[in-house]
C-alpha cells in the first residue's frame, strides 16, 4: 500500500481523532521492499541468496525515521547476525 501520496496533515488528523477516542494509531512508517513483494522485484528481479540483505540495506539508506515506538535505528542485517566484517 503505498502511503506517499497521503495528505501527512490529514493522517496527523485522523490519528489525534483516534487517540482522543482511545485508539493508539503508530505513525506511518516507510514501507519495506520484502524479496518477492512488487517492489522488491521492480528494484532487483528475482530474490537470490542476498535479498534480505539487499532490501534491507536499500530501506536503511532510504530514511532517517523508521517508527514511533523505535528508539534506536535499526541496525544491517550482516551485523545483527555476528558478520564483525559487515
Amino acid at each position: 500500500m503505498d502511503s506517499t501520496s497521503d495528505d501527512p496533515e490529514a493522517v496527523e488528523a485522523w490519528r489525534r481523532y483516534l487517540s482522543d477516542h482511545g485508539v493508539w494509531a503508530n505513525a506511518p512508517v516507510p514501507l519495506f521492499p520484502y524479496p518477492g513483494s512488487p517492489d522488491y522485484l521492480r528494484l532487483w528481479g528475482p530474490p537470490d541468496d542476498r535479498a534480505w540483505e539487499r532490501a534491507h540495506d536499500h530501506y536503511l539508506g532510504q530514511f532517517d525515521r523508521f517508527s514511533d515506538i523505535q528508539e534506536q535505528r535499526p541496525v544491517r542485517l550482516p551485523i545483527l547476525e555476528g558478520d564483525a566484517s559487515a
